[in-house]
């Protein structure tokens, strides 16, 4: 079991490389799920909670799992505001947070992620030993902990609306805001004037959804943060890396269905790498 899997993600970022994911819904084997997905090159996995169903000890699970596999964990929350500290605590690397749209929302996640001086979050260190990696509390300095953890976080603020585009660039001047991950289709439902008789596709391919979209990567590529997205075809996600989009969000796996998504993934990460 190595140290540091998502720092080095986050070492990764910063030095502007694209890193490829899934979202993982309920069903299936989770050690199964995580090994073929890092078989097929993925770089991390990221649990859905705000449009899906998956308990607390299957979370657990995958937990233990990408541990042992070297594999960076990260979680879409219920909420912005939901209780997710107990997620985080148990090992859980770092957080997507949905429909956030003003700084103070930001500030709060913030907050409640990172341990002083980032935040003020609360201390649960020794109740997981998948938290610190199996250090050792008692032969390691507590301060040298609570710096790992942080080290070893990252948050997603989520831009799904006009309200957290004008924000946008203040939200990411905050510490321990990683960057942001677009939710094109809620950002179309909050811009309006959808074509009635406009398939999924054509919803987050208007000129004004691009321009939104190519205005979004610019704040961040000025913030010097990450821009994260999903929720399009290989080719289309591919265009949108060489945009300047990292985070990529290829597909979603449900009861484990990662041989039937197979071409997709190898697809996207063909065309990105």
């Amino acid at each position: 079991m190595a140290k540091n899997a998502t720092y080095n993600m986050k070492l990764k970022l910063q030095a502007g490389e694209k890193i490829l994911g899934q979202l993982i819904g309920p069903g299936g084997d989770p050690e199964k799920t995580v090994r073929a997905l890092k078989d097929l090159g993925d770089d991390y996995i990221m649990l859905e909670l705000e449009h899906s169903l998956v308990n607390k000890e299957t979370i657990f699970e995958y937990i233990r799992v990408c541990r042992e596999m070297d594999m960076p964990i990260l979680m879409r929350t219920e909420d912005k505001a939901a209780y997710f500290r107990c997620y985080l605590d148990a090992g859980v690397n770092g957080l997507m947070l949905p429909l956030v749209h003003t700084v103070e929302e930001a500030a709060h996640a913030v907050d409640m992620s990172y341990f002083p001086p980032i935040g003020h979050r609360g201390t649960g260190i020794g109740l997981s030993p998948y938290l610190i990696d199996f250090q050792d509390r008692d032969e390691v300095p507590f301060l040298a902990l609570t710096e790992y953890i942080n080290n070893n976080t990252v948050l997603f603020p989520q831009t799904e609306s006009l309200e957290n585009i004008s924000n946008l660039p203040r939200i990411l001047s905050l510490e321990g805001v990683t960057g942001t991950i677009v939710g094109p289709f809620d950002l179309a439902l909050d811009i309006g004037g959808i074509d009635p008789k406009a398939l999924a596709t054509e919803v987050v391919a208007t000129d004004v959804i691009e321009e939104k979209l190519r205005e979004i990567v610019k704040i961040c590529q000025e913030a010097g943060k990450v821009a994260g997205i999903g929720g399009f075809k290989p080719k289309v996600l591919a265009r949108w890396a060489k945009e300047g989009y990292q985070l990529l969000i290829v597909d979603y796996v449900l009861n484990g269905n990662v041989d039937s998504l197979r071409p997709f993934i190898e697809e996207a990460r063909a065309l990105i790498a």
